[in-house]
């Protein structure tokens, strides 16, 4: 069950981003209906992905290879990284550097031919295309979590990663400013994050918002019509009654007649 679920969920990052939250909700729906109540909050909780994370789920999907190129390049520079601060030869950590530049750069460009495939302008995104695929190579969990497909929102590299690795060995150790400047840009990172969810929250607020006066127009011309033909179907049951009792006086003037006119013929 936990297999089918997980498919199923990698199912709801890989469909179309306008197609993601009514189908979160139908899944969990269902979920709920079979009983399984852990299952359907799990899924519920998942949040639309952004525009540019809906792109590197794709990229994800479309170019598995190159996704998983960048994260294992970015052990191998990591590795250099280390040797060269360790007083090793800081070479392979320059040719570590361009090589996941140059991958970063191709791969960013297919996540861009993504969202222009959908219709969508790359150019507005770029930079948090760029951005997550750096922290794929920079962090072994980010990379992974680039490689599941389910990204929710873009990722962000650490400030010393690649070339920061560089500056340091020709710097030497960073001083208390850079340090306290590292910490402000992790700060604006998660700033920013939080921003960027709060925006893509007011959007999904004002879209149930949305749905939510449509619903309440539906209900209201619903219940107009039931008392319409409410009161017509009284009407017409005191139509019926009416119709009925007069149907019976009728045929009992009829059968008073015709009783008076056989009395009134003369006899044979």
């Amino acid at each position: 069950m936990a297999d089918e679920l997980d498919q199923q969920i990698d199912s709801l990052f890989g469909m179309p981003l306008d197609r993601f939250i009514p189908e979160r909700d139908a899944l969990a729906k269902q979920l709920r209906a079979t009983g399984d109540r852990e299952a359907a909050d799990r899924v519920k909780a998942l949040r639309k992905p952004t525009v540019p994370a809906w792109a590197l789920n794709q990229l994800a999907r479309q170019d598995p290879r190159g996704v998983t190129d960048v994260v294992e390049l970015g052990a191998r520079l990591r590795d250099a990284q280390r040797r060269a601060i360790s007083g090793g030869d800081a070479g392979p950590l320059r040719e570590a550097s361009e090589a996941r530049r140059a991958l970063v750069a191709r791969l960013a460009r297919v996540a861009a031919e993504i969202l222009q495939g959908t219709g969508t302008a790359s150019a507005p995104h770029e930079e948090e295309i760029t951005s997550t695929l750096e922290a794929a190579a920079a962090d072994e969990e980010a990379g992974e979590r680039l490689q599941t497909g389910r990204l929710e929102r873009p990722l962000r590299p650490p400030s010393t990663f690649g070339e920061g690795g560089l500056r340091v060995l020709e710097g030497g150790r960073r001083s208390k400013a850079a340090e306290a400047t590292a910490e402000r840009e992790r700060a604006d990172t998660r700033a920013h994050e939080r921003a960027e969810e709060a925006r893509t929250v007011e959007r999904e607020l004002r879209a149930a918002q949305s749905t939510a006066r449509r619903t309440g127009e539906s209900v209201e011309r619903a219940r107009t019509r039931y008392e319409d033909l409410d009161r017509r179907r009284t009407e017409a049951r005191e139509a019926l009654r009416d119709a009925e009792a007069a149907h019976r006086g009728a045929e009992l003037e009829r059968k008073r007649l015709e009783r008076r006119l056989e009395k009134l013929k003369p006899s044979e």
